[in-house]
């Protein structure tokens, strides 16, 4: 079988990325905000198979913030993350931006410029400690009066300490 290869789309819908190709070289790679939602649900759903607590449960709490599974409390859902698919880490990120499922969200996501996407983060990226609210209002004002930047959650936020050098 013969395979083509499809030159980088690069309008303004898209973001680079920069990686390095196998000879060493970089090479740029553009970034839909479809892909950065797939990729992050791939992320979400990894981190919900891991044995710490500390790496699952972000993941499993925000699928259990979406509904997938309510009929389960989020301990419940903890001790059968097994039965968590990547079908629900899309409806969860579906559900957080505003939509009842994935198949709504799909045609949206695709006309957005995935510099909007700046919310879809799993956390870890970010260090220890950061102030956490249970809402995007709640960070804003605290960021305000005490500084810092706000980054989405899920349903929470989290301000994070902007290094100054």
């Amino acid at each position: 079988m013969r395979t083509q290869s499809i030159p980088p789309v690069t309008t303004s819908e898209h973001i680079s990325d920069t990686t390095a190709s196998p000879a060493g070289t970089p090479s740029t790679h553009a970034i839909s905000a479809v892909e950065m939602a797939l990729r992050l649900a791939r992320t979400l759903h990894r981190a919900s198979k891991d044995a710490t607590v500390f790496k699952a449960m972000p993941a499993v709490r925000r699928a259990h913030g979406a509904g997938v599974f309510a009929e389960l409390t989020l301990g419940a859902l903890y001790r059968q993350r097994h039965l968590l698919q990547r079908k629900h880490f899309l409806r969860t990120l579906a559900v957080e931006a505003g939509f009842a499922n994935w198949e709504s969200y799909l045609p949206t996501l695709r006309s957005q410029p995935p510099q909007t996407l700046g919310h879809y983060t799993t956390g870890q990226e970010y260090g220890y400690p950061n102030a956490w609210f249970s809402t995007h209002a709640e960070a804003i004002a605290f960021a305000e009066e005490r500084g810092g930047k706000v980054v989405r959650y899920g349903q929470q936020a989290m301000v994070i300490r902007v290094e100054v050098g």
